[in-house]
């Protein structure tokens, strides 16, 4: 690897592009091949890249000895057969979110990942935003105290997903809005609180898309530590087009972090009796984002550095998501 770690990317989508960007601008990759069905999407990403290796079949590219790492952007259905034979083969792997259609099969690609001994990190991509991480170093200083209370949200007023309807059919997505926006979100507050959810309540709802997965969803969730935290998510939402977008807020015993604001992220302490606080912007790191994440994984590769969601991370979230989905179908609280 003396060039660089020769990275293949499977999925020429927009997040495929995303993460070649990313694997670019960290440096220490080189982009050998990349694999899509659809041929001028397939070029796009060859061309952008000045990729060599661009063939529409992902199965015979992941088998490429002259390949050390694969990154696999697909319908989520096809995760688990493309990233396995990518392990068998000897790559290292990362893996867009969610991890698979369910934890059963997310289990199938840690088995695998163990089985081989080699990186499997999914794209956590939020924890590695710059508000995000300037967030997580102040709450790990200790600056907002013990957190205790979250609210997080990710609505779109309508921003279903486009594509050829696998998004809708819970077979092969896992879900709707829930996998797509919610995942991501339970992950940063995972992230930021510094625990994992232990039960949740949930409710969906379906009434403007007309689709078979929910295309909005709450819940409300408790970490192992006794924290708590309010979700929403959406896909379609009759809402003020000014409440769409992302939030997540964290209330502790000595402050509190107001993450995405105009200014970036923001930091309250010195409440008084009345409720007023001094509000402190903060410093934001340079390297973020995709870029980042591709730092990260470069360095999981070198032994350096571990997956923040590594195969059993991956098959948690997903159960998360399976209870969330049994709280909905049952009206009561399930434990994860």
């Amino acid at each position: 690897m003396s060039q660089g770690i020769r990275l293949a990317v499977v999925g020429a989508g927009a997040t495929g592009k995303a993460h070649a960007a990313g694997a670019q601008q960290a440096g220490g990759f080189k982009l050998v091949a990349a694999a899509d069905l659809i041929p001028d999407r397939l070029k796009g990403l060859a061309d952008a890249f000045k990729i060599s290796q661009a063939i529409p079949e992902a199965e015979k590219l992941v088998l490429d000895p002259n390949i050390d790492a694969v990154c696999i952007c697909l319908p989520t259905h096809l995760h688990s057969a493309v990233a396995i034979s990518a392990l068998k083969s000897g790559k290292h792997v990362i893996l867009e979110m969610p991890p698979a259609p369910s934890s059963k099969e997310a289990k199938l690609i840690a088995k695998a990942a163990e089985k081989a001994g080699k990186v499997i990190m999914y794209s956590s991509v939020r924890r590695f935003g710059a508000a995000e991480q300037s967030a997580k170093q102040a709450i790990d200083k200790g600056y907002a105290g013990r957190i205790y209370h979250a609210r997080a949200t990710w609505l779109r007023t309508r921003g279903v997903p486009r594509g050829t309807g696998w998004y809708a059919d819970r077979a092969q997505s896992g879900g709707g809005a829930v996998v797509d926006l919610g995942l991501p979100m339970i992950d940063l507050l995972s992230h930021l609180i510094g625990a994992k959810p232990k039960s949740v309540f949930a409710a969906g709802h379906s009434s403007l898309a007309g689709l078979p997965v929910e295309e909005a969803a709450s819940a409300l969730m408790k970490f192992d530590n006794g924290a708590s935290a309010e979700l929403s998510v959406s896909w379609a939402l009759n809402q003020p087009e000014s409440q769409a977008g992302t939030v997540c807020r964290l209330s502790g015993d000595a402050g509190a972090v107001d993450v995405y604001t105009p200014q970036g992220p923001v930091m309250y302490r010195g409440f008084d009796d009345k409720g007023k606080s001094k509000s402190t912007p903060m410093k934001q790191p340079k390297v973020a984002g995709h870029a980042a994440l591709m730092r990260h994984f470069k360095e999981c590769i070198a032994g350096k550095a571990t997956p923040p969601v590594g195969a059993l991370e991956g098959v948690s979230l997903m159960e998360v998501a399976e209870a969330i989905y049994k709280s909905i179908e049952t009206g009561k609280a399930v434990e994860v």
